[in-house]
């Protein structure tokens, strides 16, 4: 299945994991994926993490033309889906529109 065959509540959801599990791979930070509503809250070592995931690269760029409120989070995760490995891009919540693909590696946003 093709991500542009899934819904935009289910291309998140899939965001939302597969950031979780980069966290894992890259960091000892603990993890939580928290459901509100239909969508879905990441906290990386127990700060909150706004995802948000586009599915093909005539959706550039990646930014925050979102409803999804980004009130509270600590960073945003963009999730690249539009290439055959995910790219992930974690920014401050206040990023610029254009400036997401400039923060690679951020994980360390979240240390204590």
């Amino acid at each position: 299945m093709e991500f542009s065959e899934l819904s935009t509540d289910r291309v998140h959801e899939v965001a939302v994991y597969l950031a979780a599990a980069e966290v894992a791979r890259r960091t000892t930070y603990p993890i939580e994926v928290v459901p509100e509503d239909r969508r879905f809250l990441l906290k990386i070592n127990r700060k909150p993490a706004r995802v948000f995931a586009r599915r093909t690269a005539q959706e550039r760029p990646m930014r925050l033309a979102t409803t999804q409120d980004t009130t509270g989070a600590h960073a945003l995760v963009f999730v690249d889906l539009s290439t055959d490995t995910p790219a992930f891009y974690v920014t401050p919540p206040e990023v610029a529109r254009g400036e997401v693909e400039q923060h690679l590696d951020g994980w360390d946003r979240f240390e204590s």
